[in-house]
């Protein structure tokens, strides 16, 4: 099954988005920082990356920055004003869900990059 890694420094929500995504059977990397999330986005194969905008270290808009964009970039935050939403997809990120996150929301985002 798919690789994917999660980049999210909310203890609740990385625990949340994980435990969905391996009920899914997929296979779940986590990041609680954007340094360690860019780090293992270069170092492995991902089929998706699902990045939280407000992170520690290196933000969101940074890791978009940064990153190759060798695997699709969702984002997943509750900074979802149009403007937010506007920067990330100028950055290169796939898809935006706002925070909290729906499940059927969740899932149909993550089934339209990876399988």
């Amino acid at each position: 099954m798919s690789k994917i890694l999660v980049i999210e420094d909310n203890e609740l929500n990385l625990k949340l988005m994980k435990d969905i995504l391996e009920a899914q059977s997929y296979t779940v990397d986590v990041a609680t920082d954007g340094r360690d999330g860019l780090d293992k986005a270069i170092e492995n194969d991902y089929a998706l990356i699902i990045l939280d905008i407000q992170m520690p270290v290196v933000s969101g808009y940074d890791f978009l920055r940064e990153y190759d964009k060798s695997a699709p970039v969702v984002v997943v935050s509750a900074c979802a004003m149009e403007n937010e939403v506007n920067k990330a997809k100028e950055l290169g990120c796939a898809d935006y869900i706002s925070k909290p996150i729906q499940l059927v929301e969740f899932l149909n985002t993550v089934k339209k990059y990876v399988d």
